[in-house]
């Protein structure tokens, strides 16, 4: 009966979702109690005028975010969502951003599946279980959010004002389940440093990005004998205003799995400090250690730390990630930032003390401007034996937990867990261009969130 509800309700929710994708909800600057700027504040408002004239209960706590419930018994379960979007270029889109069109079998926008698709999904799934007349033991809270996108702020305000109740999902990742999320430690480390003939570097935009990039600048014309040199195909020189160029060209990846990049800063790095460029470019020995330093602590294609004494591994929750991600030297100071992601077998404490005794070493000053610790959730608890047992009865899939090296809307949720919305295989340009959702995807969301529901609260 649920299933069939969703069938019968979905160019309802199709209508709901163009609706709250028209609404141009990008985190902006706070004003007339409005944390978040005007625009999240109205798709919030939106999306709890709709919750509403469907006969649930709703409450805006203070256009930080907003809760929906099924009925007035005591509440079991949340499923998390947030109505906030990531910024666009719209001159790269083939279809326009914030009007949900709908194109073969997709439906285009920011947000679609990132993640007003999925929140609009939950709402449907609430309202085919009221229509089917199923009365539920227990209640049910769908909270959404306007600030995951820039910190989840919105939750740190919500869980000071309001108790989340003891299981938690989000829509907000990949099936079949995600319960282990690694620890993040980033890293900054910096020296004062004369790096002669070489006056600049640069490389990476971002910390938690493999840089497909980066350069340096060195003070007279070397390129003829820099190119004599052995070849890299990812190298490129050239000459402007009597300096030299050399460029890595290499391939972005998220920082979570740096092993699908090609990262251009310690490319660069091994190119400078293997093929003999040093000696060609008559730097001193002071100078060169600096680089070489960096070079033989950030072995170019590495991603586990095994040169920085960090690497760590276990079964479950997989290998210690790392990124040298940016890179500036100007004014002779060298500056870094690098991305860590680490499994639950080893501690923040740990690689901090074992990364300062380095760094140290090198003449550098470390600093950690952001640091969290690895989120958990036992797989053998009922709450996720019923979300896996739902998700293969519904789609005939496997049905497993896996473990990430990225965040999603629980990381800082005791007991959350991320269930959908993304399934294996598909591809759905989150936060990229042209962002969308299969139609057939939306509606089996709906349909696997109905069930899951129905099953814990029932």
């Amino acid at each position: 009966m649920i299933n069939e509800l969703v069938d019968k309700n979905f160019e309802k929710s199709i209508e709901f979702l163009s609706d709250i994708i028209s609404v141009r909800s990008i985190g902006d600057d706070p004003c007339d109690g409005k944390p978040y700027g005007e625009n999240c504040a109205l798709v919030l408002e939106k999306f709890l005028q709709k919750a509403d004239s469907e006969g649930f209960i709703t409450r805006n706590i203070d256009n930080y975010a907003g809760s929906i419930e099924f009925n007035d018994k005591p509440v079991k379960l949340a499923v998390l969502c947030h109505l906030d979007v990531v910024p666009v270029n719209e001159e790269d889109w083939t279809h326009k951003p914030f009007c949900a069109e709908v194109d073969g079998d997709r439906i285009y926008g920011r947000g679609a599946i990132d993640n007003k698709g999925p929140a609009a999904a939950v709402l449907y799934a609430l309202k085919a279980i009221k229509e089917s007349g199923t009365e539920l033991t227990h209640n049910v809270r769908l909270i959404v959010g306007c600030d995951e996108e820039r910190g989840s702020s919105d939750m740190e305000y919500y869980m000071s004002h309001e108790k989340m109740p003891e299981l938690v999902f989000t829509p907000d990742g990949d099936y079949p389940v995600i319960n282990i999320e690694k620890g993040m430690l980033r890293t900054e480390f910096t020296k004062n440093a004369d790096l002669f003939p070489i006056s600049g570097i640069s490389g990476g935009v971002v910390v938690n990005a493999v840089p497909p990039q980066a350069k340096a600048v060195i003070k007279g014309l070397f390129s003829d004998k820099i190119k004599s040199l052995p070849e890299s195909e990812r190298i490129s020189v050239s000459e402007a205003q009597g300096n030299t160029i050399v460029t890595y060209t290499g391939t972005a990846a998220h920082a979570s799995t740096p092993q699908l990049g090609d990262n251009a800063i310690t490319g660069l790095l091994d190119f400078l400090c293997k093929s003999g460029c040093t000696a060609v470019l008559g730097m001193s020995e002071q100078s060169a250690d600096t680089l070489k330093f960096l070079h033989e602590h950030f072995v170019h294609s590495e991603t586990d730390g095994k040169s920085l004494g960090i690497k760590a591994s276990d079964e479950k929750s997989g290998a210690l990630t790392e990124v040298l991600s940016i890179i500036s030297y100007k004014d002779n100071i060298i500056n870094c930032k690098m991305d860590i992601r680490y499994p639950l077998c080893t501690t923040k404490e740990s690689i901090k003390e074992k990364l300062l005794s380095l760094f140290e070493s090198g003449g550098f000053e470390m600093s950690v401007p952001f640091e969290n610790d690895p989120h958990y959730v036992d797989e053998n608890s009922e709450f996720i034996k019923t979300l896996l047992r739902v998700y293969h009865e519904q789609t005939g899939n496997d049905a497993y937990c896996k473990a990430i090296g990225g965040g999603t809307y629980v990381h800082d949720i005791p007991g959350g867990v991320a269930f959908g919305a993304e399934f294996p295989g598909d591809v759905n340009n989150m936060h990229g261009n042209d962002e969308s959702i299969t139609l057939e995807s939306l509606k089996l969301n709906t349909k696997i969130i109905a069930n899951a529901i129905y099953e814990i609260c029932k």
